[in-house]
């Protein structure tokens, strides 16, 4: 039944498929992204960055009497809390006061380095530079004054116990002074227990205060300012071309999802390979390529003659193979051609193949039953006066209604007549079948043009009177839904449904199909030399296996009891 494979799993050729048809659908989708992004990008007021690097380490002069010189210290904390305290409300203010205003700033370590990168933005290049160097200063003077400020609270402290050890030393002192100069010594021996110690401590102290002191004139508060923040030269946005090489890699991510999406919600067939998918136990018995030069499609073009080493009349030829190994089986005479709806090919291909068939010495007879659309006789320049619908009533003999092709010797046309008002009653009449038969009486194969399956019943009625029938299958027309519905209807009443043929292949539909082209400028009889089987030759993959029974379509296995 259709649809039964539909849902094997895709192999990377038909990816590959998927992005070569609908490579247009990408490369709008990359230029529309990068357009918008190079629009966005310049319309974008331009910032610039200021930059200053400060180093968190204290100079050597600045450790000669500090005796936590070399502590371990974790480095990584270190300098996260630094950057907290450059982004502090007492460093904010500084700035504020110096520019009026304090602006966000962003810092971070360079690397496992004690230096941390100062950057600021700004629409003005010089306030992007004045403002980083700003912070960096404010944040040195922040420290340092915060060193300083500990340093002389310490002397303070320290000139504090001076002046208490001092009140202690002076008494004493002033005894020994006041003694009498022949007992000044033994008075000194007396208190010196008491003094000395004292005098030690103040000692001690007055050089610990030197040392406060010194350290205060030195004292920078640990950071220094290494590169001060120059004024920009070019912005760091917007940057045109890093957006558009961005844009670039982001429109193509986004035209190939666009492009797998439109496949997916395309239920059209595509290739050989979908059609195959769908209809397994249906052959495809030919793969028609398209006619780059045929623009108008209303134009009536036969290809097997004007052109006949083009690749689209070999393709005709190859399909006329594999209609002829269908006589191998079982006499096939009458075959039918139709398609799920119209503007699919039918006619076209219908025509073609009658001449391929002609110029290999057969006898044909190609009969126009699309009695509501009628065309066939255009593709042959033939009047459509009298014909199909005219034998029928009884109004001209056979031998009056057959017309012969110029050109061809052997073949035949039977236009389809004046319109009736009902075609479906009359294709299904009594009489209809007698000419049908009476043609095939005439000729070696009989070629019938008739409507699409799906909008009338007039191709379901005259299946019965086939042997074998034809669906053109036209990709990116064809979907899915429609073919399976026609296999479907034609299957109800029991079609001789022998294979499809995939008409208007591109070179991009990657059915791995290549024509080789040869010329034939005679008309070859019965005994045409014909070239040597190739891959374009369907009849290799599917029509020999009809021919042996092994798979002939819809219907096939009651093909060799119809009656004749």
């Amino acid at each position: 039944m259709p649809g039964q494979s539909e849902t094997a799993e895709l192999e990377l050729r038909d990816y590959v498929r998927i992005l070569a048809r609908r490579k247009w659908t990408i490369v709008v989708a990359m230029l529309a992204v990068m357009a918008s992004a190079i629009a966005s990008s310049f319309a974008q007021t331009p910032v610039y960055q200021g930059k200053a690097l400060l180093l968190l380490q204290p100079r050597a002069t600045e450790s000669l009497f500090d005796p936590n010189t070399g502590q371990a210290n974790d480095p990584t904390r270190r300098v996260q809390t630094e950057i907290e305290v450059l982004k502090s409300e007492p460093v904010r203010d500084t700035v504020r006061k110096q520019l009026g205003a304090a602006p966000d700033i962003s810092a971070s370590a360079v690397g496992q380095t004690d230096v941390i990168q100062v950057r600021t933005n700004s629409t003005r290049p010089a306030q992007a530079a004045a403002v980083a160097n700003s912070y960096a200063r404010s944040y040195i003077d922040f420290k340092r004054k915060q060193a300083v400020d500990d340093l002389l609270a310490a002397g303070a402290e320290i000139q504090s116990k001076l002046t208490s050890l001092q009140a202690q030393v002076d008494p004493l002192q002033a005894q020994i002074d006041g003694a009498d100069p022949k007992n000044r010594t033994d008075v000194a021996s007396r208190l010196s227990p008491q003094l000395d110690p004292l005098l030690s401590q103040v000692s001690l102290f007055k050089q610990k205060l030197d040392q406060l002191q010194v350290d205060a004139a030195l004292k920078t508060g640990g950071a220094q300012l290494v590169t001060p923040a120059s004024e920009p030269t070019s912005p760091i946005k917007p940057r045109p071309k890093r957006t558009a090489v961005l844009a670039l890699a982001v429109g193509l991510l986004f035209g190939v999802g666009l492009a797998f999406l439109f496949d997916h919600l395309d239920d059209s067939i595509k290739s050989k390979d979908d059609l195959e998918r769908l209809l397994p136990s249906v052959p495809i018995l030919g793969l028609i390529p398209t006619v780059p030069s045929w623009r108008d499609r209303k134009e009536s073009k036969l290809a097997s003659r004007d052109d006949p080493s083009s690749g689209a009349a070999e393709a005709y030829r190859s399909l006329r193979t594999s209609i002829q190994f269908l006589n191998l089986a079982s006499p096939v005479k009458v075959v039918q051609l139709t398609s799920a709806n119209a503007a699919e090919g039918k006619t076209t291909t219908l025509a073609n193949l009658a001449v391929a068939l002609a110029r290999a010495g057969q006898r044909v007879i190609v009969v126009c039953c699309d009695l509501r659309r009628p065309r066939l006789h255009e593709f042959f320049g033939l009047a459509n006066t009298v014909g199909f619908t005219s034998v029928l009533l009884g109004e001209v003999p056979m031998s009056a209604a057959l017309q012969r092709v110029p050109g061809e010797d052997h073949l035949l046309l039977l236009a389809s007549g004046p319109l009736p008002p009902d075609p479906s009653e009359l294709l299904a009449s009594e009489r209809a079948a007698e000419l049908i038969a009476d043609l095939r009486r005439q000729a070696d194969i009989v070629l019938i043009d008739t409507p699409p399956v799906l909008p009338v019943t007039d191709a379901a009625v005259l299946s019965a009177r086939a042997d074998a029938t034809l669906i053109v299958v036209t990709p990116n027309v064809t979907t899915r839904k429609q073919i399976s519905r026609a296999i479907e209807v034609l299957a109800q009443v029991d079609a001789p449904v022998v294979g499809t043929v995939l008409n208007g292949v591109s070179a991009e539909g990657g059915d791995g199909y290549s024509y080789r082209y040869y010329r034939e400028d005679v008309h070859p009889g019965p005994t045409e030399r014909r070239p040597k089987p190739r891959r374009a030759d369907v009849v290799g993959e599917h029509a020999q296996d009809i021919a042996a029974g092994n798979g002939n379509g819809v219907s096939g296995q009651r093909r060799s009891g119809r009656r004749r």
